[in-house]
């Protein structure tokens, strides 16, 4: 972002989508950190209604209405989020993926369990949402919290 910032004009707003990276951390080299925010769009985001906007340590309030303006006019449900781990709906939801990465451990199967959790109300399994969002990104989101090691997890 660093060699963006330094060819977009003054005003312009610097925004990242990302489910869990440190917002401030990623505009650590910017000039103008008062216009850097996150936008988390939940996957499928032509379906999912959600938008987090992450407010970094320096995001001006003008940056972060602009954020909210944005999901608005793009038909979002858009709601303010602290920077940290997971933002709102991720910090939920890796509470619950815990749980079932365990069952899955323990013997049960991805379909079984998906289709306990459709049976119960919810409109998608964790293991279809998991395959949608890229498993390959959980799995480096559990490396990093140390999840895939039986000893530290």
């Amino acid at each position: 972002f660093s060699k963006l910032d330094e060819v977009v004009s003054p005003s312009c707003i610097l925004a990242s989508n990302t489910s869990t990276l440190n917002i401030d951390k990623i505009f650590e080299d910017v000039r103008r950190p008062e216009n850097t925010l996150g936008m988390h769009f939940f996957s499928p985001a032509n379906v999912m209604p959600l938008l987090e906007v992450i407010k970094g340590k320096q995001s001006s309030r003008e940056t972060l209405a602009t954020g909210m303006a944005v999901g608005s006019m793009l038909g979002k449900t858009a709601v303010l989020a602290g920077n940290c781990f997971g933002f709102i709906g991720n910090r939920m939801f890796e509470v619950y993926l815990r749980e079932v990465l365990f069952l899955l451990e323990e013997g049960a199967l991805p379909h079984e369990l998906d289709a306990a959790l459709v049976a119960w109300g919810f409109a998608m399994g964790p293991c279809a949402v998991c395959d949608l969002a890229g498993l390959d990104i959980g799995y480096a989101i559990r490396t990093e919290l140390g999840l895939t090691d039986p000893v530290t997890r």
